[in-house]
């Protein structure tokens, strides 16, 4: 995997310096999927943004008045900064084959994948002109499976622009190559990749998948969805959520099993999914205590 291009765009953001702030509290507002569609949390009420049913994995914009999401495989910006009764929506692709975007640290791109994710290309969007820019082919066309038991967050297609604008994680990369199933970190000034996690290949016969990425606010770990074999059982592993330090390479398991989809808000603390009361929930995690705070999955947050 090569990139075809880097924009100036995307060089500019690497001098960000992201604030640090530690969320006490469950954050405001929180944007999530419930029944297909958008919906959001605010300390006021909650209310629903989509509603045609189709609507995945929502990332609200760095200023938090917009949210883009896939909406049946095209990329979609809501405006919410007028208020629950003044949201206006934006179709800004129409290939349909759009995964999960995610915003620069400014606001002014965003990064999805097109296509599936055990293939596709990692595109960035310009929003002020809706220019594309594709930057690498994120996998080959064909991937066998994983076996039966493991869960559909195998095929979640979503990345994570890391919040000083240097990096880009995604499923997949130049490590399928060598692995059936890998996690990467994009370095976009050098130009290079790192393996964070993998399975099979190289002699390996364990599987394993590692989804929806997301840095800490640092820039300094990366957490992410996780389910692999165990050896000498007939079923793999509980959904766990992992962190990752980028520096000394020291792997933690975060939360419960059955936690997934995170989001780092600083200090311990965390956005997961997880099964509460049958059903799907939104969980502000601190420590290993969950707060239950609305049903749905997919959740996205700003510190």
């Amino acid at each position: 995997m090569r990139i075809r291009a880097v924009t100036l765009a995307v060089a500019s953001l690497i001098a960000i310096t992201p604030a640090q702030a530690y969320a006490a509290s469950p954050p405001d507002p929180i944007a999530f999927i419930r029944g297909g569609d958008v919906w959001v949390r605010t300390a006021a009420k909650t209310f629903q943004v989509s509603s045609q049913g189709h609507a995945a994995w929502p990332r609200l914009s760095p200023d938090k008045t917009e949210i883009a999401y896939a909406e049946s495989g095209n990329v979609t910006v809501a405006y919410i900064g007028a208020g629950p009764e003044n949201v206006y929506r934006t179709e800004l692709t129409h290939g349909k084959d759009a995964g999960g975007p995610a915003w620069s640290p400014d606001g002014r791109l965003l990064a999805y994948r097109a296509g599936g994710v055990y293939s596709g290309m990692l595109t960035i969007l310009r929003l002020a002109s809706a220019e594309s820019v594709h930057l690498t082919v994120a996998g080959r066309e064909t991937k066998a499976a994983p076996r039966a038991g493991f869960d559909q967050l195998r095929l979640a297609n979503t990345l994570d622009w890391s919040p000083d604008g240097k990096s880009i994680a995604f499923p997949g990369g130049d490590c399928w190559g060598i692995y059936d199933d890998c996690l990467t970190v994009l370095d976009l000034a050098a130009n290079s990749e790192t393996t964070i996690v993998a399975w099979g290949g190289g002699g390996a016969e364990l599987s394993g998948f590692a989804t929806t990425p997301r840095f800490s606010g640092d820039s300094r770990k990366l957490f992410w969805t996780q389910q692999e074999d165990v050896i000498d059982q007939p079923d793999p592993s509980p959904l766990r959520v992992y962190g990752y330090d980028l520096a000394t390479e020291q792997r933690r398991q975060v939360g419960a099993d059955g936690d997934t989809t995170p989001v780092h808000l600083g200090g311990g603390r965390f956005l997961v999914t997880a099964r509460h009361a049958g059903a799907n929930w939104v969980a502000f995690l601190s420590g290993t205590t969950h707060t239950w705070l609305v049903p749905g999955e997919q959740a996205d947050a700003r510190r």
